[in-house]
This record gives structure tokens, C-alpha cells and sequence, in this order.
């Protein structure tokens, strides 16, 4: 026995530190609990005795007051909590029908989207931002104001600003073995028109 368990035993009278250490009867429970012979024995059936005390039977006090004691908190909110593995089996399975009733109810709704129509939206908001980039770097080539060396450093700014979008929209979106999904994520530069030579010589 611990020394602190020793020291706090010493300080009840016999009858308390037989409760706390040893075990109630079922009639002090019913003192301790406010219930009747009847609804006890019904409530605690699952219990066991842990011994006997003068031929009566005696059970743990903090293992039957967990079927006695009304939770002070709210029960529903509490299995909310609970994981499902932790749910006794018929409860597990209402459960996870509560789970697709839920699902179905807010995809009708349109507030839960599956995980490709995300995939896509996510994508054609990518294309509008390339396209707003593709036409930024146009712009700037047709820039007179600015050196080549300008205009070729903020195109190359641009397009880097691209593939750094796309890497982290497939690192946000890889599953739990971190394999990229597949998505149309287009970062190429677009390839500048070849000069006819034939007609640049026609034009001197």
C-alpha cells in the first residue's frame, strides 16, 4: 500500500475506509446513491463482487457508480466525440448510416463536394491564373520601356511563380503515401513563333 493511501486510510473510521478500500454493500449503496433495492440490483446487474463482508456481498464503489451516476454532461455530444472504433457494435453501425445520410443530404445541398469535383475546380482556377500570367509576360514583352534583361527577368519571375503554385496545389492535394493526384496543371512557356526567313529576305 502506497504511503499517501496509508496516511489518508488512518485518518477515516472503520466503517468509511471499508467502503473506499475494501467495498460497499448494496444497501449502502442505496444510502449513498438515493435509489431503491430494486432499481440498483437492476442498474449494477453486470457488476461482480469483489468479496464479502460478514456474508454479504461487497462491490467496488467506483465501478458501480459509473452505472449509477447520471453523466453531467451531454450524452449525445459525447458519442459525437467518441471514435467509431470505440462505439459498441450496434451503435457502430448507426453510426456509419448516420455518417452517408449526412453525406448525402449535404452533397444535394451542395455543401460537401467530392473529392474530383474539387480536384477540378481547383484546376480551372489554375488555368485562370496562368492565363492572367501568360498575358502579363505578353505584356511585358511588348514593354519598349523596359531592357531585355528587364523583361526576360520578370518573365522568368513569373513562370517560377507558376511551378511553385502548382507544386504546392499537388502537395496539398497528395493522399497519405504522398502520391501526386492527377491534375491538369500546365506551367510550360508557350512557344514563340518561328521567323520565315524567306520573307524577312523578301522584305530588304
Amino acid at each position: 500500500m502506497a504511503t499517501g493511501k496509508l496516511n489518508n486510510s488512518r485518518s477515516l473510521d472503520p466503517v468509511s475506509r471499508a467502503m473506499l478500500y475494501e467495498g460497499v454493500t448494496q444497501g449502502q449503496m442505496c444510502i449513498l446513491f438515493r435509489i431503491d433495492q430494486r432499481n440498483l440490483a437492476r442498474k449494477i446487474h453486470s457488476c461482480q463482487p469483489v468479496g464479502e463482508r460478514s456474508g454479504t456481498p461487497i462491490y467496488d464503489l467506483a465501478e458501480c457508480a459509473a452505472y449509477l451516476v447520471k453523466p453531467a454532461y451531454d450524452i449525445e455530444a459525447y458519442i459525437k466525440r467518441m471514435h467509431s472504433n470505440e462505439l459498441p457494435k450496434h451503435l457502430s453501425k448507426e453510426y456509419w448510416a448516420g455518417k452517408r445520410s449526412q453525406q448525402e443530404y449535404e452533397l444535394k445541398a451542395g455543401d460537401l463536394w467530392p473529392t474530383q469535383r474539387v480536384l477540378e475546380k481547383v484546376g480551372e482556377l489554375f488555368k485562370l491564373v496562368r492565363m492572367s500570367a501568360l498575358l502579363t509576360v505578353d505584356n511585358i514583352e511588348r514593354n519598349n520601356d523596359l531592357t531585355d534583361k528587364q523583361r526576360s527577368l520578370m518573365s522568368s519571375l513569373m513562370y517560377a511563380m507558376l511551378d511553385e503554385l502548382r507544386k504546392s496545389i499537388m502537395k496539398e492535394f497528395a493522399g497519405p503515401d504522398e502520391k501526386p493526384v492527377e491534375m491538369d496543371l500546365d506551367t510550360s512557356m508557350p512557344e514563340e513563333p518561328e521567323e520565315d526567313d524567306d520573307e524577312e529576305e523578301a522584305e530588304f
